[in-house]
């Protein structure tokens, strides 16, 4: 059954949107005071749900809708983008810049979640008749969302502006860049405290989606992760797995069941992005009121032959990271048979043979698509998109460890990824960092394959040239450092006379 309750909060969102002129987004923040709204508890959590809803509105480039999601795979040596969609094509073959659209348009999106949020924390002090400890949870959602919005960009773009009080002058809208260290500085602080909050470390079915005291403690420990700051990424780490049974996290037994529909917001759920098929009928344009709940990303993965718009292409370096270890009983890797469809012996893609639908060499993605149905010709998907799993925080647990010369420690959190993927049992013992780390990073590669992550792991690791040039993928020949980070939009710099583009753009 799908997350209906959770579901009609989101839509509560939408439809304050539609009240409010359309300009609740980048127009000015808080217009909305000089109504009678943010007056009640009502209000208070409407007013959150937008915050949310910046999260997949496909209409302005959710991080975890269509554009952004294919624009953190196709970046990599794992997937392609067709040549005909213009700008992901351009970042697929690292021919993007300031100018591209699309990059421009998540920009854009991230600010709004920021602005939506900052009204929300404004104005939570002054609403009335509210429980104190539910406003404290609210003002504690919309904190940890402004920091996730605050972690997407200085990951996307680096150096970028800070603002965390509601625009009301001229000025306000025309802010400098704040150095990448003052920006993880602010993702820290707005973690930190939803993580300190009264939060609930769980919440029940109906309302699975929100965000937990647990997701911000994950979510603080991985952004210490990515400054390198191991000592503290494990500690908050380690207040989840050594807490697993209290927390109810844990690996689910069966890989498969994370994308097939079934079994969403399990025990390996931290954060998931809610999708489903309710509120309206459109997507890409009207009124916010007037669009759906669902996501378009299954549709636009899907290969031509059963409706699909093939826009994002595996590659044989994923095929060949996928298969390159097989299980105890000489089986495929159950996260590639998960992640990819094939021509291996009795492959099942869209109920056809693989081979006789869509070619001996074709790859596709089966990873969060609709598979199981006879094509994907409905553009309303209903799948969840992971932003974090407890996967990730064990693999992210041991390369902590690592990172700090606990391989010793490190070795039980890997072999459970491996164990669940029934791999043959390895020797540890005596492994230096280095082989660790090439342990962890392999099983990261194939583990979260198609979720969005591999991007910064190569970044972070170091290694993002050098694995790029070495697959021969796309446009490998001219990828060169700056294309770690997109550009400042150039539509910021045109009109913004404060901003200035991040260096080596």
């Amino acid at each position: 059954m799908k997350k209906k309750s959770i579901i009609s909060y989101l839509i509560s969102g939408l439809v304050l949107l539609s009240s409010c002129d359309n300009n609740l987004e980048l127009e000015n923040p808080s217009q909305l005071t000089t109504t009678s709204f943010w007056k009640t508890p009502e209000d208070l959590e409407s007013g959150l749900a937008t915050v949310y809803n910046t999260l997949v509105d496909n209409n302005n480039a959710g991080y975890w809708e269509i554009q952004a999601m294919q624009l953190k795979e196709n970046r990599t040596e794992n997937f392609v983008a067709r040549n005909d969609v213009q700008d992901r094509y351009a970042v697929s073959m690292y021919k993007n810049d300031a100018g591209t659209n699309l990059t421009g348009e998540i920009f854009k999106a991230l600010y709004i979640g920021i602005f939506r949020a900052n009204q929300v924390i404004a104005y939570a002090p002054q609403i009335k008749n509210i429980d104190e400890t539910k406003r404290e949870q609210l003002l504690a959602e919309a904190t940890f969302l402004r920091g996730l919005n605050y972690f997407n960009l200085v990951n996307e773009y680096g150096s970028v502006p800070i603002t965390t009080d509601l625009v009301q002058t001229q000025a306000d809208y025309f802010k400098s860049k704040s150095t990448e260290a003052e920006v993880w500085n602010q993702v820290i602080a707005d973690f930190q405290f939803a993580a300190n909050s009264k939060l609930p470390e769980n919440y029940p079915a109906a309302l699975k989606g929100r965000v937990t005291k647990n997701a911000a403690i994950a979510f603080l420990g991985k952004t210490y992760l990515y400054l390198k700051d191991w000592a503290k990424a494990e500690e908050q780490f380690n207040k989840l797995v050594n807490n697993e049974a209290t927390n109810g996290y844990g690996l689910v037994d069966n890989y498969a069941e994370l994308f097939d529909g079934k079994h969403e917001n399990s025990k390996e759920s931290v954060f998931e992005i809610q999708f489903s098929k309710v509120g309206g009928s459109t997507i890409w344009g009207g009124s916010p009121a007037e669009r759906t709940r669902a996501t378009t990303m299954a549709q636009e993965c899907a290969p031509g032959e059963v409706g699909g718009w093939n826009e994002l292409w595996p590659t044989t370096v994923l095929l060949n990271a996928m298969t390159k270890e097989k299980t105890v009983d000489g089986s495929f890797d159950p996260r590639a048979l998960t992640t990819l469809a094939w021509n291996y012996p009795g492959c099942i893609y869209y109920n056809s043979d693989f081979a006789s639908k869509f070619g001996a060499n074709a790859i596709w993605i089966r990873k969060n698509q609709n598979w199981w149905n006879n094509d994907e010709g409905d553009w309303k998907s209903e799948l969840n998109e992971f932003a974090m799993r407890y996967a990730d925080v064990l693999l992210m647990l041991a390369e902590a460890k690592t990172m700090q010369g606990n391989v010793t420690g490190a070795a039980p959190l890997v072999k459970r990824i491996r164990d669940r993927a029934k791999l043959a049992d390895i020797s540890m013992v005596g492994w230096s960092k280095d082989q660790m780390m090439t342990q962890i990073m392999h099983q990261r590669n194939v583990e979260f394959a198609r979720e969005g992550l591999h991007f910064f792991d190569l970044r972070r690791w170091g290694t993002l040239e050098t694995v790029i040039k070495a697959s021969q993928v796309g446009g490998y020949q001219l990828f060169t450092t700056k294309f770690s980070y997109y550009p400042i939009p150039q539509s910021e710099l045109n009109n913004n006379p404060n901003m200035t583009q991040n260096s080596p753009w």
